[in-house]
């Protein structure tokens, strides 16, 4: 056995351990805010909780159970508790080892799937080098020169781990230049702030529909996909749509946004959810309720969502953040690979995998050698 191998076997049960503490914490600080979800429920729906998600060989509590019962109303075992899905199940079923790779990077997916399905970019920086929409090379000369000339509004964006929409900002031109934070943006800036891979990419306008909420952010759909690996069906799992509600671009629920979350058929849910759980029959700002809407383009997503799982082999489990453009089309804004959020989509629809949950576990368990993340991938 190599030495990294060895490293590894020594770190990963630490790393284990670590991640189901994070999120026991996690569900601590919400039972602090909001002791009602963490009411006791039947003693058979926790025996039968423990027995299906106790299968996959780690500890496993009823917190998550709980709080999704008393959330929601819907008494089903089946809820995924986000403990063991970080720590085991989506490290399973997808490769750990490449989060942050690939179609993770948001500059890759035009290279891998072609152009028209995602925003339109007109500057490229991956690893040290600036590129056009075409990944042709560009000078920095050449960048200012497209900086310093109006091409309309534009969105920058970290490409890699930007959780939470971090980075995201709406961007004009103004005095011959674009500012960002209050300062030029140049190549000189984009060096400065753009890690491994960032883009300025042209902002994309939402249809009628999902800008009727909150015009001035995007109110993407998020849709998790399955392969089922032990057939290979693509099935959408779960969708909900993220609304925005102040002036910012993004509309995640870290940032304050809400999340309505849509059945198999693409009609709303009663209630909004914000990140820490609490409801609301209509959206804060604009008034619309949310019960009885029906998201025009959901057949659509479905479709391009599917289709762009079947094409990505690696990864049995992707979070497609989808958005209808101004002329219908939908767009996939980004492609979520690891460290895929669960929890707000389990609410209003029940457990994450459903009909799937006893086929999900039983292939986890039978597949334990594929969770091989390198926590020491120098060490070779």
């Amino acid at each position: 056995m190599k030495f990294s191998d060895k490293l590894n076997a020594c770190v990963h049960p630490l790393f284990v351990r670590y991640v189901l503490r994070a999120y026991r914490r996690k569900s601590e600080r919400v039972e602090r805010e909001h002791p009602e979800l963490f009411r006791a429920v039947s003693p058979e729906l926790v025996e039968k909780h423990k027995g299906l998600w106790g299968r996959l060989g780690l500890p496993c509590s009823d917190r998550w159970l709980r709080f999704h019962v008393n959330l929601t109303g819907i008494e089903d075992y089946r809820f995924c508790p986000e403990d063991l899905f970080f720590a085991h199940i989506e490290r399973i079923l997808v490769p750990s080892e490449m989060a942050g790779q690939g179609i993770e990077d948001k500059n890759s997916l035009d290279a891998f799937f072609g152009r028209g399905l995602f925003p339109e970019t007109v500057i490229r920086y991956m690893r040290g080098c600036f590129f056009d929409a075409d990944y042709r090379w560009l000078s920095e000369d050449a960048v200012n020169r497209v900086l310093r000339s109006d091409q309309g509004e534009l969105v920058v964006k970290p490409c890699i781990a930007s959780s939470g929409g971090v980075g995201i900002e709406a961007i004009r031109f103004e005095n011959d230049c674009y500012l960002l934070g209050g300062l030029p943006l140049d190549a000189a800036r984009i060096r400065q702030i753009g890690g491994i891979s960032f883009a300025v990419q042209r902002r994309l306008i939402s249809d009628t529909f999902s800008a009727q909420f909150n015009p001035s952010s995007a109110n993407t759909c998020r849709m998790m996909t399955l392969r089922c690996p032990w057939d290979g069906e693509i099935v959408v799992l779960k969708t909900m749509m993220r609304i925005g509600v102040s002036e910012a671009i993004v509309d995640n629920m870290m940032k304050g946004g809400l999340c309505v979350n849509l059945d198999a058929c693409g009609r709303f849910g009663r209630y909004g959810y914000d990140y820490n759980g609490a409801r609301f029959e209509s959206h804060p700002v604009s008034g619309i309720r949310f019960e009885g809407l029906k998201h025009p383009a959901y057949d659509q997503m479905v479709k391009v969502a599917t289709q762009m799982a079947q094409r990505v082999p690696y990864f049995n489990l992707l979070s497609f953040d989808l958005l209808p453009d101004a002329n219908g089309q939908v767009k996939i804004v980004e492609i979520n690979a690891t460290s895929q959020g669960i929890t707000q989509l389990q609410y209003d629809h029940g457990g994450l995998f459903g009909e799937y949950s006893e086929a999900v576990v039983d292939w986890c368990v039978s597949h334990r050698e594929l969770d091989t993340f390198k926590h020491f991938r120098t060490f070779y």
